[in-house]
């Protein structure tokens, strides 16, 4: 039987309500990992190169902080412009992030963020029509400024995600997989295929949170194949040489799969 592909450009977007659901499950998700995290593991490096898994949760906590207070997300915000200057306003602003935890223990940064997640999802589902309607930088070079409902809806959901992911590669901890992880995934392949410039190709991601999906517009020119989780990794530039294999068509579609990035 031929395989039917879902056009990924015409999947909807996720909306508050279902993010809040989304971000109920990745929390305790996240959570289930950090409090695995023994002794031996806080200075584990991670695939965020300039981390390791004590910086890594700092930053965690610290995005959970932003979400609930605007000031304080407005001050990291002026700080990273003005302390980081060599750095994109993304890039800026985590390292303020990530500087204010500095002198924080492990364990203590893992009670903060089973504290303050559910409050920081329930702050995110909050914030009104008009300001959600403000453009904000993506943090990715190239790419064009997102929503701010995108960034609350979406981005914070699919970054702590990955970063769940980054925490259990770093430990050994097997990766989970729950039935919130596929529409990240959704989401993420809609991203993909609405930036998606190139031939159009069918793409067939493996395991509990894969599908098969379009990217593109018109007949698939080649068939590529992945698991799922590990051609997410790929698109956030973590892994640039990701298993990618092809079921049919012109060999370039490898490439052009392997090279793709989209805002994680």
């Amino acid at each position: 039987m031929a395989q039917t592909y879902v056009e990924a450009a015409r999947l909807p977007q996720t909306d508050r309500d279902q993010s809040a659901v989304v971000a109920e499950a990745e929390g305790r998700a996240a959570l289930d990992v950090l409090e695995k995290l023994g002794d031996e593991d806080w200075q584990r490096p991670t695939d965020c190169v300039e981390w390791d898994v004590r910086t890594l949760v700092s930053h965690l906590v610290a995005q959970c902080e932003d979400n609930i207070s605007l000031p304080t997300m407005l001050r990291r915000e002026i700080a990273g412009r003005w302390r980081h200057p060599g750095k994109g306003s993304v890039d800026g602003h985590m390292a303020v992030q990530v500087a204010d935890h500095s002198a924080a223990l492990g364990p203590a940064l893992v009670a903060q963020f089973a504290l303050l997640w559910p409050s920081a999802a329930a702050a995110r589902r909050r914030r009104p029509g008009l300001m959600r309607r403000a453009k904000v930088d993506s943090g990715m070079p190239g790419a064009p400024r997102m929503s701010l409902g995108y960034l609350l809806d979406t981005i914070y959901n699919r970054d702590l995600w990955m970063h769940r992911i980054d925490l259990a590669r770093a430990t050994g901890q097997p990766v989970a997989v729950g039935d919130h992880d596929r529409q990240i995934v959704e989401e993420a392949v809609r991203d993909l295929a609405l930036a998606w410039s190139e031939a159009p190709i069918g793409l067939e991601l493996t395991g509990p949170a894969g599908g098969a999906w379009l990217i593109g517009s018109g007949e698939p020119t080649a068939v590529v194949r992945a698991d799922a989780v590990a051609y997410m990794r790929a698109l956030a530039g973590r892994d640039d040489g990701v298993q990618l294999e092809l079921l049919s068509g012109a060999e370039p579609a490898l490439a052009t799969a392997r090279q793709a990035r989209i805002v994680f």
